[in-house]
Parts: C-alpha cells; structure tokens; sequence
C-alpha cells in the first residue's frame, strides 16, 4: 500500500491491488469535490482496473459536494472494473443516496 497524501488533506490517495483508493474525510462541499474530481482524473490516467472512492469517514456533505459523486462515475466508465463506493452508516451513505436522486 503507497500514501500519496498527507492525512491533513481533504483526501487521501492510495493504492491497493491494482486500484486506486481515494479516502475522503470530513465534509464533501464544494471544494472537496473539486479535489476529488481532479483526484478521480489523474487516477483515471494511470489506468487502473478500479477507482475506490471511501466515504465511510465523512461528517457531513452539501448538495454541490455529492454532485461530484456522479461526476466521478461518468470518469471511470471506461475502467475494466469501474469506480467503487465503500460506505457504511451516516454522511457517507447520505450524500451517495443525495447524488443520485
């Protein structure tokens, strides 16, 4: 397993048997889901077989944060395995379920 961010980050990149697992903490606004997207495409890039996105220690989201959720699955269609979302209860689970209402 390779770091590839700081823990003081909105988010953390790492590797992980051929994917890409990005660990968001905190609340996903606005900015948060712009460091994912850009975070999403350079992962996308590298052409892994899957792109993990882990929502499970998320506190809180806005609206313009989950809308990036979906933005991220439009850039990994074209990956052999797709993006993934591990989540669990609470924010996490909440702001996937707001992104594709």
């Amino acid at each position: 397993m390779t770091s590839l961010a700081s823990r003081s980050a909105p988010l953390t990149v790492r590797t992980e048997s051929g994917a890409v697992v990005l660990e968001l903490g905190d609340t996903l606004d606005e900015r948060t889901g712009g460091v994912l997207v850009d975070a999403v495409a350079s992962a996308v890039a590298t052409t892994p077989e899957r792109v993990d996105i882990d929502l499970t220690a998320l506190t809180g989201w806005t609206a313009q944060g989950a809308t990036s959720l979906v933005q991220c699955r439009e850039m990994c269609r074209g990956l052999p395995d797709g993006l993934h979302y591990r989540t669990g209860r609470g924010a996490g689970r909440e702001a996937l379920l707001a992104a594709y209402r």
